[in-house]
């Protein structure tokens, strides 16, 4: 793999760390951030929630962001008597950062596995808030409406394409030479990148190229453009990625 070239979607301030055994084994990464995470100003919803936090029994985040975005909204409300889940591990990790207790992580990182967990619970009559993004799908509140749960989703942020102007270098890079592995977090993280790169014929640009994405709902929209999706992680983090990425490279190269 030492000659291979891995783009992540993802800033390396917040991803390098995940990617260490790679980076010391010499790989070369490049950190090209496609989203731009915009936090939601003065949403009535939101505030109301936030009003009304103590009527809440469950507080549940399905990514780092949405941790960041709602503390900051409510860093001064006390939290202590809701409990909290959290969709994985960065997420709790985030969580902990910020002081908030955790009291559930599905084994499976993903809307299903958080549902999943939850049908072990009594949900009915209790109140579930989920602070997320504008694009949240509705799995999730789907899912635990039907095990009798009282869902609030509410925006508290937005994701926007990320500035150009503020990825030079990297473009520059990508421009001279297309990455061979492409890491994608979420379905809008694939979509900036063909807009960033100007990219109409998806298929082809990524022709011979290894794709992973960090889990299934990511992999189906990038299917959807005709494109083959090489590697899945099993656990749907950046660890898990680093790890599948691994082990990919050790099964075909002892293919080959």
């Amino acid at each position: 793999m030492f000659d291979k070239t891995i783009l992540v979607t993802k800033g390396k301030k917040e991803a390098e760390k995940h990617f260490a055994s790679l980076l010391s084994e010499g790989v070369r990464i490049l950190f090209f951030p496609t989203i731009k995470i915009q936090p939601v100003k003065d949403s009535p919803e939101l505030n109301e929630s936030l009003a009304e936090i103590n009527k809440f029994d469950w507080l549940v985040f399905t990514s780092s962001n949405a941790v960041e975005a709602f503390h900051e909204a409510a860093k001064d409300i006390n939290l202590d008597k809701i409990r909290v889940a959290c969709v994985g591990t960065e997420t709790a990790e985030r969580c902990g950062d910020k002081n908030i207790k955790v009291d559930i992580i599905p084994n499976e990182f993903s809307a299903a596995g958080l549902i999943k967990e939850f049908s072990k619970i009594d949900l009915a009559c209790r109140k579930v808030l989920i602070p997320g993004s504008s694009l949240s799908r509705r799995e999730l509140n789907a899912g635990l409406t039907e095990l009798g749960a009282e869902v609030v989703s509410v925006a508290v942020y937005d994701v926007a394409e990320n500035d150009l102007a503020d990825l030079k270098y990297e473009f520059e890079q990508i421009k001279t030479k297309r990455p061979d592995v492409f890491v994608f977090t979420s379905p809008s993280s694939f979509r900036n990148y063909l807009s960033l790169l100007k990219i109409d014929n998806a298929a082809l640009y990524f022709s011979g190229a290894v794709i992973c994405t960090i889990g299934t709902t990511t992999e189906a929209a990038i299917r959807n453009f005709g494109i083959n999706v090489n590697i899945v992680p099993e656990l749907f983090s950046l660890r898990g990625v680093e790890k599948a990425i691994n082990k990919y490279f050790s099964v075909t190269k002892n293919i080959a």
